[in-house]
């Protein structure tokens, strides 16, 4: 019985040398795909988004992103948005160009990748501009589309300039082509600047 001891011990150790080698090759189980849900999210992400020619549309980062499985839309939480103006000199480098500054609580980037909804209150600052040109929008729940350059909002807004600020119910912007249309009631200030 001794005789077969180390014998018996090898083959034993051999088995389970074999098992485990043959246990490292055999595939994993597969999970099935997350249908509803956060499938995957990302701390503290920063993106500088391009258009077609090359030149940066926007830079976006927040606190978290998550991308959710049922309706293939993005959540970023704390939004910081710097958007580019797609009018521009072929001699502007991007810190040279006209940008907005946009704060929101949340940013639901929809599945067209198109259209962003900003929720909560959203802030937006013109910038790369005169001291004359620089407003603030102070608004809530705006709707973005990319390519259109265009940003709305059914909710109060108000916007304040150098000397001026205006209230409004809603509003409809055409950021390439600078215009501002208000909707519903407005209220207007101007306060003319001290000589």
């Amino acid at each position: 019985m001794k005789r077969w001891l180390p014998g018996l011990a090898l083959l034993l150790l051999a088995l389970l040398s074999t098992w485990a080698s043959l246990s490292l090759y055999k595939p994993l189980p597969s999970a099935e795909k997350r249908q509803i849900g956060a499938d995957h999210v990302f701390i503290q992400p920063v993106a500088r988004v391009f258009d077609k020619d090359g030149q940066a549309a926007y830079d976006i980062r927040g606190t978290q992103l998550e991308h959710r499985a049922e309706s293939d839309e993005h959540i970023l939480t704390k939004t910081n948005m710097r958007l580019y103006s797609q009018a521009q000199n072929a001699n502007q480098t991007t810190q040279q160009r006209e940008y907005w500054d946009i704060q929101a609580e949340r940013a639901r980037i929809m599945a067209d990748r198109e259209h962003v909804q900003l929720e909560g209150q959203v802030q937006a600052e013109r910038g790369g501009v005169l001291p004359a040109q620089h407003i603030t929008l102070h608004a809530q729940d705006v709707t973005l589309a990319h390519k259109a350059q265009t940003a709305s909002s059914t909710q109060p807004v108000t916007v304040d300039g150098a000397n001026w600020q205006s209230q409004s119910n809603g509003f409809q912007a055409n950021l390439s082509t600078e215009q501002l249309e208000q909707t519903g009631r407005v209220h207007d200030r101007y306060q003319p600047p001290k000589p």
